[in-house]
C-alpha cells in the first residue's frame, strides 16, 4: 500500500514538474518564437480611440503606433504585426491560452494583476471617467451616479471602481463600447463609466455632439503591455523599446527634431493635451 502511494506521489510530482516546466518554457520562448515566425501576434483594442481603434478597417491609435516601433526594433519591419481584437472581458483568456503573444490593450497595472501576469514599463496612464448624454443636466460628478443606471465593461477597473465608490448604482454590464454608447443614448442607462482616456477620445470624435465627459479622472493608474506570467524576456524587450521612445526624437512622426517618439505619438493623436495620458 505504501509502495503504491509512493509511486502515485512520484507520478503526480513528475506530472506537475512537467506541466509547470512546460509553461515556463513556453513563456520564456515567446520572444524567440516571434523572431523565428517573423511577426508579432498582439491582442489590441479595436474600439478604444485614441489608443486602439479601426479606421477604414485598419488598426490605428497610440498603442498601435507604439507596436509599430516595437516591430521595427525586433523584426526590422514596422508592419510585421498581426492584430487580434480583444475586449476587457476576454483579453487575459486570449493571453493565457496563447492566442496572442502579448497584450497592448490598455491594461491597467494593479497589484492583483501583477500576481497573474507580467507588465512592461507603462506606456499610458488613465483613471475612470464618466460619460453622459450632452443633454443630461443631472450628473456632474461621481456622487451624482448614486441610484442611477451606469454602463460598465466587464473586467475593467471602471467596474471595480463603481462597485466600491457607488454601491447604490445599478450596473449594466456590456462588453463593447458601441453597446455602451447605444444604451446611454437610448435611455437604458444614465452614464457610461470607463477609462477617461477612452471617453476623452470619444468626445473628440463625432460622438462629441451626442455625449460629454463630466467629473475628473478617478483613481488614475498606469497601463502597460502585458505578458504571460514568467515571460519576463518579452516584457523586458517591450520596456526597452518604450524607454528608448521616451528619450529618442522621431522627426518622421512629429516633424520636430527634439520631440521624443512617445510624445510625438501622443501629440499626433491628442494634439490639444498630449501629456495628459502619458506615463
Amino acid at each position: 500500500m505504501r509502495i503504491r502511494s509512493r509511486v502515485a506521489f512520484a507520478v503526480c510530482a513528475l506530472f506537475a514538474l512537467a506541466t509547470f516546466g512546460a509553461q515556463k518554457t513556453v513563456a520564456a520562448d515567446t520572444l524567440s518564437t516571434i523572431k523565428s515566425r517573423g511577426k508579432m501576434i498582439v491582442g489590441v483594442k479595436a474600439d478604444y480611440p485614441p489608443f486602439g481603434f479601426l479606421d477604414g478597417g485598419h488598426n490605428v491609435g497610440i498603442e498601435i503606433d507604439v507596436l509599430h516601433l516595437l516591430a521595427k526594433d525586433l523584426l526590422g519591419n514596422k508592419d510585421a504585426i498581426e492584430f487580434v481584437p480583444v475586449v476587457s472581458a476576454n483579453r487575459f483568456q486570449y493571453l493565457n491560452t496563447e492566442k496572442v503573444d502579448f497584450l497592448m490593450a490598455t491594461v491597467t497595472v494593479t497589484d492583483a494583476r501583477k500576481k497573474i501576469v507580467e507588465f512592461a514599463t507603462p506606456d499610458m496612464k488613465s483613471g475612470s471617467g464618466i460619460m453622459i448624454k450632452r443633454s443630461n443636466q443631472e450628473i456632474h460628478d461621481a456622487p451624482d451616479l448614486a441610484g442611477k443606471t451606469v454602463v460598465v465593461v466587464p473586467g475593467s477597473t471602471g467596474e471595480a471602481w463603481m462597485k466600491k465608490s457607488n454601491p447604490t448604482a445599478k450596473l449594466l454590464v456590456l462588453p463593447q463600447t458601441a453597446e455602451a454608447l447605444s444604451a446611454v443614448s437610448g435611455g437604458r442607462a444614465d452614464a457610461f463609466v470607463q477609462d477617461s482616456a477612452l471617453l476623452i477620445g470619444l468626445e473628440s470624435t463625432l460622438q462629441g455632439s451626442l455625449f460629454k465627459v463630466v467629473g475628473k479622472d478617478y483613481e488614475p493608474a498606469p497601463a502597460a503591455a502585458t505578458c504571460r506570467k514568467g515571460d519576463t524576456a518579452m516584457c523586458d524587450a517591450i520596456t526597452k523599446v518604450i524607454e528608448k521612445a521616451q528619450k529618442t526624437p522621431c522627426p518622421d512622426i512629429s516633424g520636430n527634431k527634439k520631440m521624443t517618439c512617445l510624445k510625438a505619438i501622443y501629440h499626433k493623436w491628442i494634439p490639444s493635451d498630449p501629456e495628459r495620458f502619458m506615463p
